[in-house]
């Protein structure tokens, strides 16, 4: 049988049971840092055995904004897996409220798992590429990369980076809070079209760098052009991976978020990581020839032609 709990204490002491604690998105502090207390409502469902035990969980919670039922964490954190088995999925579904949206699941995950239900794969026709880069495969140093481009790709991509070089940047890595000139940058390169333009997608931010920086897994670059902070990427160190999560330059500068995202992989490099994640979407990720593998998205109901965009 499932059931239905909402008490938030309850529900850590159930993602405690049930997370494996192998990547960034298992650790609930951090995604408790993404949860909005004011305007999401725990939901977990709980799969119980015979005897009463909790075998299978999916972390729901009401977003009653968009009034919808997500995991918690909502459409940011990608590549999760549910915490249930597959043969259980099914009775999972049926206590989808509707709507539930499920964002960027790991794709073997949901392969697996629609090789044993192949009736749900309408409800997962949604695919977003999540881009990564593994250092050890680049020998430790992006420029290796960069030398696979074509000729005059690789021609253009080293002209950029002279030139906003010969403005002489000065790059700042710390383990500091800057969230504040990340909003403030996005907000500037967009106006009302920014996705910081609102205030409760700003603290969000707000949220999540606190607790990297009050769990010391905050990796902080600032570029200075012209005597001011014209650039910022503030990366998750979580394990030996790197994962980065907020970046944004001044679009008056050209190049600078060039610079900006080489001079992040390069540090990865430096610190040796396994991989450092770019997260989905954007197509200059595809262009930098990075790695990629598909997350997929599950909706119930599915989604159709009419349905609007998110």
């Amino acid at each position: 049988m499932i059931r239905t709990e909402t008490d938030i204490a309850e529900c850590r002491k159930l993602w405690d049971i049930f997370s494996p604690r192998q990547h960034a998105w298992d650790d609930w502090d951090l995604i408790f840092a993404f949860h909005d207390e004011d305007k999401h409502r725990p939901n977990f469902l709980v799969h119980e055995n015979s005897d009463g035990a909790p075998d299978g969980l999916v972390p729901l919670v009401h977003d009653t904004r968009q009034e919808r039922f997500m995991l918690m964490g909502g459409s940011y954190p990608d590549g999760r897996v549910l915490w249930l088995r597959y043969e259980d999925f099914p009775e999972f579904f049926e206590q989808f409220p509707e709507p539930t949206v499920l964002f960027d699941l790991k794709q073997s995950w949901v392969g697996g798992l629609l090789q044993l239900c192949p009736q749900f794969e309408a409800n997962f026709s949604e695919q977003d590429l999540r881009y990564n880069v593994v250092p050890s495969e680049i020998e430790f140093d992006f420029y290796k990369h960069i030398d696979m481009f074509p000729s005059e790709k690789k021609k253009k991509f080293l002209y950029d980076l002279r030139k906003i070089r010969r403005r002489e940047p000065a790059l700042h890595w710390s383990n500091e809070n800057q969230a504040d000139l990340f909003i403030e940058l996005v907000n500037r390169n967009f106006g009302a079209e920014s996705d910081y333009a609102n205030e409760d997608d700003a603290n969000e931010v707000r949220r999540v760098i606190d607790e990297l920086e009050r769990s010391g897994r905050l990796k902080t670059l600032t570029i200075e052009v012209d005597g001011a902070r014209q650039a910022v990427s503030m990366s998750l160190l979580h394990g030996n991976n790197m994962i980065a999560l907020y970046a944004a330059s001044n679009n008056d500068y050209n190049n600078l978020g060039k610079l900006l995202n080489v001079e992040c992989i390069q540090e990865a490099c430096r610190l040796r990581v396994d991989e450092i994640s770019f997260m989905t979407g954007m197509k200059w990720k595809a262009d930098w020839r990075m790695k990629s593998e598909p997350c997929r998205t599950m909706r119930k109901p599915p989604r159709t032609e009419a349905s609007q965009p998110e």
